[in-house]
């Protein structure tokens, strides 16, 4: 239903700091990225499936909404 996976924010390299831009789903699948600045190897660690919780809690939230909603002006 809904997803972040497109959402793209910075991690800084732990060696030498550079931002480094990187998509949330490439967060949740624990991918290992190539730092922009040092080149060495980040592994993206996502923490105690935190992204997977909020997205289902939406995804809830959403379909509990009423399928039709009468404004009155």
């Amino acid at each position: 239903m809904f997803s972040f996976d497109k959402r793209v924010i910075e991690v800084d390299c732990p060696l030498c700091k550079f931002p480094n831009a990187v998509s949330l789903r490439e967060v949740r699948f624990g991918l290992t990225i190539p730092c922009r600045g040092c080149k060495r190897s980040i592994r993206l660690v996502p923490m105690d499936g935190g992204l997977a919780k909020v997205q289902r809690a939406i995804d809830n939230f959403v379909l509990g909404l009423p399928k039709k909603i009468n404004i009155e002006i």
